[in-house]
């Protein structure tokens, strides 16, 4: 599957788990983010990443590690706020996703255990901290 392919099956995911916990979603890959996400006056921008599973040597498709890459430009500087409120890192496999705010984006690529998506509460938990983080920063 090529990356673009990934990206769009990524963005579609992320786009109906959105949807099903009450936003409206647009996507919109020109804008330099990937989705924009709306409930009420609330507007959030969206940057979606999409994985499958790596195995240590980078070979896709392996039992291994879930990564995902924020690397923005040629320099692969890390996102700010300036770039997209917050993220939603999809897992192909599990057809799930989790959220995080551009706050706690620390690093370049992240990797997490496909294990953590065995949690069935990882999506609703991680999209209602994400949002308290970003109704936080707008008050």
């Amino acid at each position: 599957m090529s990356a673009i392919v990934t990206g769009r099956i990524g963005e579609y995911i992320a786009a109906a788990v959105c949807e099903m916990h009450g936003w409206k979603t647009a996507i919109s890959p020109a804008a330099g983010f990937d989705m924009i996400a709306t409930r009420g006056s609330s507007i959030y921008r969206v940057q979606v990443k999409a994985s499958s599973f790596h195995a240590p040597d980078g070979k896709r498709y392996a039992a291994g590690k879930l990564q995902w890459h924020f690397g923005i430009g040629g320099g692969k500087r890390a996102p700010t706020i300036d770039d997209y409120d917050f993220a939603a890192l999809v897992s192909i496999p599990h057809r799930k996703c989790i959220f995080m705010p551009i706050e706690e984006i620390t690093t370049i690529t992240l990797s997490r255990s496909g294990d953590i998506f065995d949690d069935h509460e990882l999506e609703s938990s991680s999209l209602h901290k994400t949002l308290e983080i970003l109704n936080d920063r707008t008050s």
